[in-house]
Protein backbone atom coordinates (compact mmCIF):
# COMPACT_ATOMS: atom_id res chain seq x y z
CA UNK A 1 0.00 0.00 0.00
CA UNK A 2 1.53 3.90 -1.05
CA UNK A 3 1.17 6.14 1.73
CA UNK A 4 -0.66 9.55 0.22
CA UNK A 5 -0.42 12.94 1.18
CA UNK A 6 -1.72 15.67 0.28
CA UNK A 7 1.11 17.91 0.46
CA UNK A 8 0.82 20.79 -2.58
CA UNK A 9 2.35 19.91 -5.67
CA UNK A 10 3.80 23.09 -6.76
CA UNK A 11 7.67 24.32 -5.70
CA UNK A 12 7.72 26.59 -3.05
CA UNK A 13 11.39 28.17 -3.37
CA UNK A 14 10.82 30.90 -0.90
CA UNK A 15 13.35 30.44 1.32
CA UNK A 16 11.67 32.04 4.94
CA UNK A 17 13.42 33.48 8.18
CA UNK A 18 13.64 30.07 10.11
CA UNK A 19 14.52 27.81 7.39
CA UNK A 20 17.59 30.72 6.52
CA UNK A 21 18.74 30.58 10.79
CA UNK A 22 18.62 26.92 10.13
CA UNK A 23 20.84 26.71 7.40
CA UNK A 24 22.87 28.88 9.01
CA UNK A 25 23.31 27.23 12.03
CA UNK A 26 23.54 23.89 10.60
CA UNK A 27 26.17 25.03 8.66
CA UNK A 28 28.63 26.10 11.61
CA UNK A 29 32.11 24.60 11.37
CA UNK A 30 31.76 24.16 15.00
CA UNK A 31 32.52 20.48 16.29
CA UNK A 32 29.59 20.69 19.44
CA UNK A 33 26.93 21.81 17.13
CA UNK A 34 24.18 21.58 19.56
CA UNK A 35 24.04 23.87 22.68
CA UNK A 36 23.84 23.47 25.96
CA UNK A 37 20.29 25.34 26.00
CA UNK A 38 19.23 22.56 23.17
CA UNK A 39 20.66 19.67 25.09
CA UNK A 40 18.78 20.73 28.84
CA UNK A 41 15.47 21.32 26.81
CA UNK A 42 15.90 17.49 25.26
CA UNK A 43 16.81 16.14 28.45
CA UNK A 44 13.40 17.69 29.68
CA UNK A 45 11.04 16.55 27.75
CA UNK A 46 8.21 13.89 27.88
CA UNK A 47 7.92 11.01 26.07
CA UNK A 48 4.85 12.42 24.43
CA UNK A 49 6.49 15.99 23.78
CA UNK A 50 9.37 13.76 21.99
CA UNK A 51 6.92 11.87 19.91
CA UNK A 52 4.84 14.86 18.68
CA UNK A 53 8.34 16.40 18.01
CA UNK A 54 9.27 13.24 16.23
CA UNK A 55 5.93 13.69 14.39
CA UNK A 56 6.08 17.13 13.44
CA UNK A 57 10.04 16.28 11.94
CA UNK A 58 8.41 13.32 9.56
CA UNK A 59 5.77 15.86 8.55
CA UNK A 60 8.71 18.50 7.89
CA UNK A 61 10.83 15.36 5.92
CA UNK A 62 7.69 14.13 4.12
CA UNK A 63 6.86 18.12 3.33
CA UNK A 64 10.23 18.74 1.89
CA UNK A 65 10.39 15.37 -0.20
CA UNK A 66 6.98 16.20 -1.53
CA UNK A 67 8.09 19.33 -3.24
CA UNK A 68 10.99 17.52 -4.83
CA UNK A 69 13.77 17.75 -2.15
CA UNK A 70 16.49 15.40 -1.92
CA UNK A 71 18.39 13.91 1.03
CA UNK A 72 22.02 12.63 0.71
CA UNK A 73 23.08 9.76 3.01
CA UNK A 74 26.82 9.93 3.72
CA UNK A 75 28.39 7.10 5.03
CA UNK A 76 29.49 7.15 8.48
CA UNK A 77 33.22 6.47 7.62
CA UNK A 78 33.66 9.38 5.09
CA UNK A 79 33.82 13.04 5.80
CA UNK A 80 31.33 15.69 3.32
CA UNK A 81 33.38 16.73 0.37
CA UNK A 82 32.55 20.24 -1.21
Amino acid sequence: MTDMNDYDENEDTTVDDDEAKAAEKGGSDSEDSISDSDLAEAETLTVTAKQKQRQTLEDEVAAFLARGGKITEVPPDESAKE
